[in-house]
């Protein structure tokens, strides 16, 4: 008959608590790597340059002063001025080949040192720049 008189314990789901700032590391990767890709191709667009200078900007922010990953920063948004400016005079974002070659090795470096960046920092920067954004309407690169 199986009639066991030993109750049944009731399941509860255990909350996941997560740290705060926790980051997905391919949705934070994932613009910048999609962007080095399109360089060079014909879909190439204007989001693809944000993309890139966002990393850039954000790698400047949260690296120390000395550090040797701000001059390969600061080289990617010099690049990254001239497509915009190329764009503005030509109408088409297009790549050559010093600048292609600088980004996607940038991309790489950046990434690497973001990873190692806190969440904390990360976000600090960040909201940095919204606030920086918000209240000029530029950001500063």
């Amino acid at each position: 008959m199986g009639a066991n008189k030993k109750p049944r314990k009731r399941y509860v789901q255990k909350p996941a608590v997560l740290p705060a700032g926790l980051r997905k590391d391919i949705a934070f990767e994932m613009p910048g790597f999609q962007a080095s890709e399109a360089m060079g191709k014909g879909h190439f667009q204007e989001q693809h340059v944000y993309d890139l200078l966002s990393n850039a900007d954000l790698t400047r922010r949260t690296a120390p002063d000395g550090h040797e990953i701000l001059p390969v920063a600061q080289a990617m948004v010099e690049a990254i001025a001239e497509i915009q400016a190329r764009a503005k005079r030509t109408g088409t974002f297009g790549v050559n080949g010093d600048e292609m070659r600088l980004l996607r090795d940038g991309i790489g470096k950046t990434m690497v040192f973001l990873r190692s960046v806190s969440n904390f920092d990360i976000s600090r920067a960040s909201l940095a720049a919204i606030r920086e954004f918000n209240k000029t309407g530029v950001l500063r690169v």
